[in-house]
């Protein structure tokens, strides 16, 4: 594929630090890899770029497509661990995710006083988890950052990069940035690249101002990457339409290379019984039209809400997969997992349920900036499929608990039909020209 116009300006750009406005699906990652690669033929020593990625498996994958041992390709925990152990040969145990005493909410509340800096209020039990991981010779993932950051702050750091890239710059946290600026020397440049429309871990610390203060900071030169090669056009119109709600500072509309017609629909069901048995046909159906397992996601806000569907498909023997935090690796199967998870994933195929309010988005009173991060996560969720994209909700769950439809519906454009309508999907074409072995499916259960 070659290098369309707006990613060949930001491969051969000359400035020293550049913020590029990555939209979803737009090939960020291969604009970073081309520049890495343009960079080494000019003749820049491969050991002199680092570059920063936010999970493991897009740094596995970064570090395959650049093709260069000598390149520095890590997480920031990655990379942190790496020096407190090859450099100031420190020995520790890094903990589980679990930690016996602690709850999850305790956990979480110390990781983000930690990403603060210590700026936040200082949680209650803080000072009991500290003295229990000294005791135990263990450090967390923030204890690596701090590690490296006290260690190089305000000093003439021994660690040396011309050249820095930092992808998905929006789930940055304020620690996170502050170990960025010690890194950066009076000779060394900067590629940042992230979307605010994605900035979906605000709940763990991250906070895409930062952004806004990058650019400031460094006046760093902003580019933007529009064209989308992911998506049918039309899942691009509603998820563009959907965020166009949220108050944002640097705008974009996502153009789709796709044109191909695809419909998104809201299918709307009386129970979630009915909806996971009408699901389950609906994935029959995708996988009639030679759709892969593996190429259908089930997306939603949370595990719970998902729960009479795995039975469903469980009891069907329909072979799927879900996941856990210590599961990045796809297998064979549909794919059901919450929208973080597939951040950064893309399929031909995405249902996401559970449009609800309340459930998504998960907030109880309109709060306004968890409105807004849960518009961003619905955007996240939407861009994920490449060729067919349907909602669900249902009018009340397995409690007898009745929901009003959430906003997104309405917000994104997209129509509701009846979910026994799903019929009347194939029959409006969105699987024109592909093969199915048998279309209809059997609604009455």
């Amino acid at each position: 594929m070659i290098l369309n116009e707006e990613q060949k300006i930001v491969v051969y750009s000359n400035e020293p630090f550049l913020f590029l406005l990555a939209g979803a699906g737009s090939g960020k990652t291969r604009v970073i890899v081309e520049r890495i690669k343009h960079l080494i033929l000019e003749g820049i020593m491969p050991e002199e770029i680092l570059a920063i990625t936010f999970t493991r498996k897009a740094s596995f994958e970064m570090k395959e497509r650049i093709d260069n041992p000598h390149v520095h390709v890590h997480t920031f925990h990655q990379f942190c661990y790496i020096q407190l152990i090859d450099y100031y040969k420190e020995t520790f145990k890094l903990v589980n995710d679990e930690i016996e005493p602690f709850s999850r909410e305790e956990l979480l509340d110390i990781s983000r006083h930690k990403n603060s800096l210590y700026q936040s209020k200082r949680p209650k039990k803080f000072i009991e988890y500290q003295n229990y991981l000294k005791k135990k010779g263990l450090k967390d993932f923030d204890d690596l950052i701090l590690g490296v950051y006290f260690k190089i702050k305000g000093k003439n750091n021994p660690f040396h990069y011309q050249y820095i890239f930092i992808d998905e710059f929006q789930d940055t946290n304020h620690l996170q940035y502050s170990l960025l600026k010690e890194l950066i020397k009076k000779d060394t440049k900067v590629l940042a690249v992230g979307d605010p429309d994605q900035s979906i871990y605000r709940f763990r610390g991250a906070d895409s101002k930062i952004i806004f203060l990058y650019v400031k900071e460094y006046q760093a030169k902003l580019y933007t990457l529009s064209t989308n090669y992911r998506s049918r056009k039309m899942i691009l119109e509603h998820a563009n339409r959907l965020i166009m709600r949220n108050n944002r500072k640097y705008k974009k509309e996502l153009v789709a290379t796709n044109i191909e017609n695809s419909y998104v629909y809201n299918l709307h069901f009386d129970t979630e019984k009915e909806e996971a048995f009408l699901i389950m046909n609906l994935i029959k159906i995708f996988k009639s039209h030679q759709i892969k397992d593996e190429e259908i996601a089930i997306l939603y806000r949370n595990h719970h809400r998902a729960f009479e569907l795995i039975q469903m498909l469980h009891y069907n023997h329909i072979l799927f997969q879900t996941y856990d935090d210590s599961n990045e690796e796809r297998k064979n199967g549909v794919q059901l997992l919450t929208i973080h998870k597939a951040k950064g994933l893309e399929f031909d195929a995405v249902i996401i349920i559970g449009l609800e309010h309340g459930v998504l988005p998960s907030i109880k009173n309109h709060q306004y900036l968890e409105l807004e991060e849960e518009r961003r996560l619905m955007f996240v969720a939407m861009t994920r499929a490449r060729h067919f994209l349907y909602f669900s909700s249902v009018k009340k769950n397995s409690d007898n608990h009745t929901f009003t439809s959430s906003q997104f519906i309405s917000e994104s454009g997209t129509k509701t039909i009846p979910g026994r309508r799903i019929n009347d999907i194939i029959s409006l074409g969105d699987f024109n020209g592909r093969k199915a072995k048998n279309s209809r499916i059997d609604s009455n259960h």
